[in-house]
């Protein structure tokens, strides 16, 4: 930076993180350490090495990688360049995976070994793609640990951005089968990196553990980035694994962490938890049950359990249930994070009352100004200043939220969210498909899982339905049930009545279950 300008830059911490808390741990993963200091030679030598290969100011990235320091580093590189990085889910099938290629206009990718097929696959066709390695894999991949030490001591000056700078776009599946890409900028990082420090009372000593998906907003976001911004340090997992994190908790001295409800019950689960987690401090999560209210309560006994709410779209943390009504409020979603202002709002935009239930919606510096090349979607969600989220909540007399339904009519499974109507529009493309309707059934350890209810045409085979869907659907998406109906229930007006297949399900046998033993 030059002179006395400003600049939004989200990588512009790291700099003064080196001088204040050079020696202190920032990031730590599989026995690798970097201090402050560290960080930022590494991000600096990536960034000039990224130059070189001709990835500068609004250049995009994608990634496709599950959770490794380099993700990270490659992350903050491309901002301080004023590039913008595009996170992918791995779990996408290649021809998902392409299309949010060929949509996001990415100049390179960057993977893992392990999903170095995968993203062949999905980048064969597109020959102005890069291919970039996050770990080495061998000859066609550009290594970025490679470039990192041939230009380490370079240093790169931060990128000159505003707030509406783009730092990131983030694909999430909405009502359509096509997923939208959210924008999100460096103002919306930063708001979001303050609300965290604000609300979570961050401080420098502050030791977060991280295996959220980094290609998340739970993961970059929750609170991610915003521990390096009090010069904090964030221990890295590359996936949720009970006895790893157990042992990563006691020796790291770890003081909060993002911890899904099924994660917590399988926690409780691992035999022999002897782990001394007095230090965890705070532990965000949702849909929680009072039994494992109680579950959290005893394991981390020194915590603040934080029921949240957030999307992609507002840069994680939407509300927070503050410590004081943990238990009083349990069900609450808690109370707007600092700088955003909520509404429950019905179908006119007025607010509704105390108690009644609408559409939550949202505005502030941290919530995304819309979505990429889709100006139909924008207008559709932002309106008048507000975002509408499309779930369905209410205020309780005290003014703490509770969410009620989803007007999106998603499925959350296992920490993923999934459009019914991706996978219905799927199905539907059968030869032998009349008519088909994809809702949310509750699993033990998923949360929820889709199930199918398909009228077809004479002929119809289960299985062969089954196999049109691992074709084209990631394999989390395919349905775990099918059941093969005559009609779909429906109101006057012809819309399906889902609320009411979810109440026949349990008196019905389906035509085809997914074999969890068998994981087929």
């Amino acid at each position: 930076m030059g002179g006395d300008r400003m600049t939004a830059n989200i990588a512009a911490m790291l700099a003064g993180n080196a001088r204040r808390f050079g020696d202190a741990d920032a990031l730590v993963f599989e026995g690798r350490r970097w201090t402050h200091r560290q960080l930022d030679e590494d991000v600096n030598a990536l960034a000039a090495g990224l130059l070189d290969e001709g990835v500068g100011r609004d250049g995009r990235v994608a990634i496709v990688a599950n959770n490794v320091p380099e993700f990270l580093l490659l992350s903050l590189a491309l901002a301080k360049l004023g590039a913008v990085f595009v996170p992918l889910n791995y779990r996408l099938a290649p021809a998902e995976l392409r299309r949010l290629l060929r949509h996001a206009r990415v100049r390179a990718v960057a993977t893992v070994p392990e999903f170095a097929g995968l993203t062949e696959s999905a980048t064969s066709g597109l020959p102005q793609v890069r291919r970039f390695a996050l770990e080495p894999i061998g000859d066609g991949w550009i290594d970025l640990r490679g470039l990192i030490e041939a230009r380490r001591g370079a240093r790169v000056p931060d990128a000159e951005l505003d707030d509406a700078a783009l730092q990131r776009v983030v694909y999430t599946s909405g009502t359509t089968s096509l997923p939208k890409g959210v924008l999100l900028t460096h103002g919306n990082v930063n708001m979001n990196m303050h609300a965290q420090i604000v609300e979570l009372g961050l401080r420098p000593s502050d030791r977060i553990l991280n295996f959220a998906p980094l290609y998340h907003v739970g993961g970059t976001d929750l609170p991610g980035y915003a521990v390096w911004h009090v010069g904090g340090c964030m221990v890295l997992q590359r996936r949720f694994d009970p006895p790893a994190v157990l042992r990563a908790i006691e020796t790291e001295r770890v003081t909060g962490m993002v911890m899904a409800a099924t994660m917590l019950d399988m926690i409780r689960r691992e035999p022999g938890t002897t782990a001394d987690l007095s230090s965890v401090r705070w532990v965000i999560y949702s849909q929680v049950t009072s039994a494992l209210f109680a579950v959290a309560r005893e394991l981390f006994p020194n915590a603040r359990l934080i029921e949240g709410y957030g999307l992609t779209e507002t840069c994680s943390a939407l509300t927070y249930l503050d410590a004081a009504h943990a238990q009083t409020k349990q069900g609450s979603v808690g109370l707007a994070v600092p700088w955003v202002r909520v509404r429950v709002v019905d179908a006119d935009g007025a607010d509704v009352p105390v108690g009644e239930s609408g559409e939550v919606i949202a505005r502030g510096p941290k919530v995304s100004p819309g979505y990429l090349d889709d100006p139909e979607a924008t207008r559709a969600a932002y309106r008048d200043g507000w975002f509408h989220t499309g779930d369905v909540g209410c205020f309780d007399d005290d003014g703490y939220l509770y969410i009620r339904d989803r007007l999106k009519d998603m499925i959350r499974s296992g920490g993923e969210n999934m459009s019914s109507a991706e996978i219905e529009n799927v199905l539907a493309d059968h030869p032998l498909v009349l008519a088909v309707s994809v809702v949310a059934a509750p699993h033990p350890v998923w949360l929820e899982v889709p199930v199918a209810f398909v009228v077809g045409r004479p002929g119809l085979a289960v299985g062969s339905l089954v196999a049109h869907a691992r074709q084209r659907l990631a394999r989390f998406k395919v349905p775990k049930e099918i059941y093969l109906v005559t009609e779909l229930p429906t109101n006057p007006s012809g819309k399906v009545l889902k609320r009411r297949l979810r109440e026949l399900r349990p008196s019905l046998r389906p035509d085809w279950a997914y074999d969890e033993a068998r994981r087929g």
